[in-house]
This record gives C-alpha cells, sequence and structure tokens, in this order.
C-alpha cells in the first residue's frame, strides 16, 4: 500500500488551472525528487497533501486513510478534526522560508509542537530536542535565537523541528532556495543522511545533485502534469519527455 496516493488531483486558482489530474503514489520509505520548471504546479502539489491548499477535486489518500475527495470543490469525505489531525501528523514539512519563531530559542522552537500537540512534558521535549539538534549538526545552537543563526543553520533546526513530531513521511517545498550558495550543502547533507535512514521523503527541489544522489525516483512537473517518472540515472542520461530534455538542457 503507498504511504501516499494521489488520484486525478485538480486545483485551480480562478480560472487557473495548476494541477491537472495529478496521479501519483510514493511507498513507504521512498524517496522522491520533483522537479520541474517555475509554475509547474510542484510547490502545490505538495502543499495539497497537507492542506494548506484544498483541492478542486480528486483524491488524497494518506496511509491508505482518505484525507480528501472532492468533486467541483466539494467534499466526499466526512472526518472528525481528530481524525483529520492524525493523519495530518504524520506528516512534516519543511518550507522555503525557516519559520521560526524569533523570540524562542532553537530548542525551544522545537519543543513547541511536542509540549503544546502531543502533551510531552518540557524536560523530555527538550530532551529530544537537544537530539534532534545533534542530528542536524548544531548540539551548540540550543539556547541561539534565530537571529544568531545563519540561514542554513536556521533551516537545519527547522527541519529538526518538524522531525520532533515522529512523522512517517517529510515534505521538503524548495528547502535551499532562500539560502546563500555557500550554506545549501549542510541543509542537504542533513536531506541525504535523513535519505539514508529509510524515511518516506517527497522534495521538490531545483537541487540537481541531490536529485542524482538522494532520489529513489525522480518525477517531472511541467503546466500542472507529470510528464514522466523514471530512476535518476534514466531520467539525467536518457530523458523521454521533450519538455524534461529542455528543462535538463538549460540547467545542467
Amino acid at each position: 500500500m503507498p504511504i501516499i496516493e494521489t488520484i486525478e488531483l485538480c486545483k485551480a486558482f480562478g480560472q487557473l488551472e495548476v494541477l491537472k489530474n495529478v496521479s501519483l503514489s510514493v511507498e513507504q520509505g521512498e524517496v522522491v525528487v520533483i522537479l520541474g520548471p517555475s509554475g509547474a504546479g510542484k510547490s502545490t502539489y505538495l502543499r495539497s497533501l497537507n492542506e494548506l491548499e484544498t483541492i478542486t477535486s480528486g483524491k488524497i489518500l494518506i496511509g491508505g486513510e482518505l484525507l480528501d475527495e472532492r468533486r467541483g470543490g466539494h467534499s466526499l469525505v466526512k472526518l472528525t478534526p481528530e481524525q483529520r489531525v492524525k493523519i495530518l501528523l504524520r506528516m512534516g514539512m519543511v518550507f522555503q522560508r525557516f519559520n521560526l519563531f524569533p523570540h524562542k530559542t532553537a530548542a525551544e522552537n522545537i519543543m513547541l509542537a511536542p509540549v503544546n500537540v502531543k502533551g510531552i512534558k518540557e524536560a523530555l521535549a527538550r530532551e529530544q530536542a537537544l537530539e534532534l539538534l545533534n542530528k542536524v549538526g548544531l548540539a551548540d545552537k540550543a539556547d541561539e535565537y534565530p537571529a544568531r543563526l545563519s540561514g542554513g543553520q536556521q533551516q537545519r533546526v527547522a527541519i529538526a523541528r518538524a522531525l520532533a513530531m515522529e512523522p512517517q513521511i517529510m515534505l521538503f517545498d524548495e528547502p535551499t532556495s532562500a539560502l546563500d550558495p555557500e550554506l545549501v550543502g549542510d541543509v542537504l547533507g542533513v536531506m541525504k543522511d535523513l535519505a539514508q535512514s529509510g524515511i518516506t521523503m517527497l522534495v521538490v527541489t531545483h537541487e540537481m545533485g541531490f536529485a542524482r544522489e538522494a532520489a529513489d525516483r525522480v518525477v517531472f512537473m511541467c503546466d500542472g502534469v507529470v510528464s514522466e517518472e523514471s530512476s535518476p540515472d534514466e531520467f539525467f542520461t536518457n530523458p523521454q519527455n521533450p519538455r524534461a530534455r529542455q528543462f535538463l538542457n538549460s540547467i545542467l
């Protein structure tokens, strides 16, 4: 059973169709990288999975459970708030912007959701936060405020914050696009380590090196549709879709 499955997913903003019948499955433990030009619908697809965007039609299943099904903008799924939250908590998300609380330290940012959502005691939450900071190479930054951290360090705190809820799935929406080039490597290093740990990852990125090295599968999106799916080797050496070939020629 796929851990993520979307069936004929559509999303429109007014007259603009951003996603057009996107059907995609991701297996447990798989690392899938979504590539494509700007405006392809990649980020909208990712944001639809955890309901940051409301789909127009189609189905979303997480771990085999139906999170949403819509026709003509109307939901056909009746979930209680508790049922919906339980499904959504299976996913952690890392954004382009780090969205850390500026008045809380790195450790406090990570502790926030486990304490307030899961009801974990603060002492245990801090212990877990310190372990996660160590995991992302920031053990010595626990009591620093975001303003005293570089962009790359802030993004690694944001990754640790998402991991604090022990999600089964990690969604990354262009996590390095807001970083200076010299800071990208540390964040990608953490993501590569995560990829090797067995957690399911769905990554929207322009980092071709990460796609080549860490992905199990590359999905190419263009104009709101999935145009190609293949292994990284196949995609980068012999893309079948003309638009994919044009995309690679423009960036490699």
